[in-house]
């Protein structure tokens, strides 16, 4: 039997992974794809921030850190297996997966596939897909890993279906989707989601947060110390900025990065689709899965496919392919 560390190294045949041609090559990347959809701005943003929260470009370890408390396992738990990433973007888990998975698919509807900072790893393949318009999956997929994505797609609930038609019988599937806030759609992301890119264009907007997101964090933290307790939070309806003080081991410079980076995409998502805890057990529950752990803090969820559940190829769409 191979070993994992020579598993890692064997390239894949783009044959053995789906089961259509390709739209077009872009040089090693597969798109079956016309345009990036309602996706364009995440290709925009992550193209221009690719090495933003990329581990080995910024010297922390926030991405590993985070992806193992998605997976509730180290990584090392992953040799052996192979892996589908389901909005890959800039690459910030496909670079920690390559290193441990022996195989690891990563696809993406936008741009951002283009950049991914594991590109050119043996081990890895890398696609333009659209989730609701797809090619077969060949692969016996072991762990569907899709982080950050389900509230940006256009029906949450049919993406969480179409991610457990990806798995094997018996594999797994690893996903979050943003919850709504206390105070859902009148929270102030929400309230500014509703005014902003109606006002000033995402280029526009990306053009100022550059210029003035480390005067506009200054500014905020000043404020921010005459206030006492929860009411700090009326700041976010008035400077709506993202600010990791305190929360990510980064400089100021990091900081402001992700201000901006993060900022624009909570702001002009093309979709922004919060689900509670309760209403993803419900969708779960209607499908041929078992949840084997969550954290409702996060809404992390982690699910294995029945055993029961259909065999060979299968579509994104959920149909068996014969």
């Amino acid at each position: 039997m191979p070993s994992p560390t020579s598993q890692r190294t064997q390239p894949i045949d783009l044959r053995a992974v789906f089961g259509a041609e390709p739209r077009r090559m872009l040089e090693d990347v597969a798109s079956f794809v016309e345009d990036q959809g309602y996706a364009g701005n995440f290709g925009a943003q992550w193209t221009r921030y690719r090495d933003t929260q990329i581990d080995s470009r910024n010297g922390t370890t926030i991405s590993r850190d985070f992806l193992e408390a998605l997976l509730a396992h180290p990584l090392e738990q992953l040799e052996g297996l192979t892996v589908l990433e389901v909005g890959a973007g800039a690459g910030r888990f496909t670079e920690h997966l390559v290193q441990h998975a022996a195989r690891v698919v990563a696809v993406d509807l936008s741009h951002a596939i283009l950049v991914n900072a594991a590109r050119g790893s043996p081990n890895l393949v890398l696609a333009q897909v659209n989730l609701y318009d797809p090619p077969s999956i060949l692969l016996p997929i072991d762990l569907v890993l899709c982080r950050g994505v389900i509230q940006h797609t256009p029906d949450p609930p049919r993406t969480i279906s179409e991610l457990h038609q990806l798995v094997r019988p018996g594999g797994r599937v690893v996903f979050d989707v943003y919850g709504p806030g206390r105070l859902g759609r009148l929270g102030p992301k929400y309230v500014w989601r509703s005014i902003l890119p109606r006002i000033i264009s995402w280029d526009a907007f990306r053009t100022f947060l550059e210029r003035d997101a480390a005067h506009l964090l200054r500014l905020r933290r000043r404020l921010s110390s005459f206030l006492p307790g929860r009411t700090r939070r009326l700041l976010d309806y008035f400077i709506p900025i993202w600010d990791y003080q305190g929360v990510l081991p980064l400089g100021e410079r990091e900081l402001a990065e992700w201000c901006v980076l993060d900022t624009l995409d909570a702001l002009y998502a093309a979709y922004d689709q919060p689900m509670t805890f309760d209403e993803i057990v419900e969708v779960l529950s209607g499908l041929p899965c078992d949840i084997l752990s969550t954290d409702p803090g996060m809404n992390f969820f982690r699910t294995r496919r029945r055993e029961s559940s259909p065999e060979g190829p299968v579509s994104l769409t959920g149909e068996l392919e014969v």
